[in-house]
């Protein structure tokens, strides 16, 4: 729960009992490497912390394409944020790509910590928002950026993750075809 601490307190200004509180009500969970996270057409009733590990998040359109949304590492949130919020069926599938430990609370003790501790509160709309200028960003990026930017975007935000990661889901993440990245690094390699 170290890096869930720490992601807390870089966050918001928390007391040593009420980051007590909070840390009670996460709850750990562990996956190996391969097996699914389940979330496609279940309802999302956690909000979860990874904190240890690598999954994917993705959805299959009409052509049975999986589209890679999120590619989550150690200290980041993971999870379908829309149907947590509305309760509503996910659209998402999730990964595991590595042994992996996520730290996850309930939507309704979440709430009960709204109550009682109202700077959670405050966290979780700056999660959320951070969630949503990340997509809008990332949507902007696949509308204006050429393919090589794309790349040089992803390896500089996740450079430590690349090799980490199959390359057909980087290029289903950058939305190119695996051997269109082939092309790319290959074409940056001689730069």
């Amino acid at each position: 729960m170290k890096n869930l601490k720490e992601d807390l307190k870089k966050t918001i200004d928390l007391g040593d009992s009420d980051l007590e509180n909070i840390l009670s009500k996460f709850q750990p969970k562990s996956f190996r490497k391969n097996e699914k996270m389940t979330s496609f057409g279940k309802i999302s009733k956690y909000f979860k912390f990874i904190d240890s590990g690598l999954l994917r998040v993705y959805f299959i359109d009409k052509q049975a394409k999986e589209i890679t949304i999120q590619i989550g590492i150690e200290n980041m949130w993971i999870g379908d944020i829309h149907s947590f919020l509305t309760q509503t069926p996910s659209l998402y599938h999730i990964d595991i790509l590595e042994d992996t430990t996520i730290l996850q609370i309930h939507k309704t003790d979440l709430e009960t910590l709204f109550l009682q501790v109202p700077i959670m509160e405050r966290f979780f709309g700056l999660k959320v928002q951070r969630a949503y200028i990340s997509l809008q960003e990332r949507t902007l990026h696949q509308l204006n950026k050429s393919a090589e930017e794309r790349y040089l975007e992803f390896k500089r935000k996740y450079n430590h993750i690349e090799s980490r990661v199959p390359q057909y889901m980087i290029a289903s993440y950058l939305n190119i075809s695996p051997e269109h990245l082939s092309k790319v690094r290959h074409f940056l390699a001689k730069k």
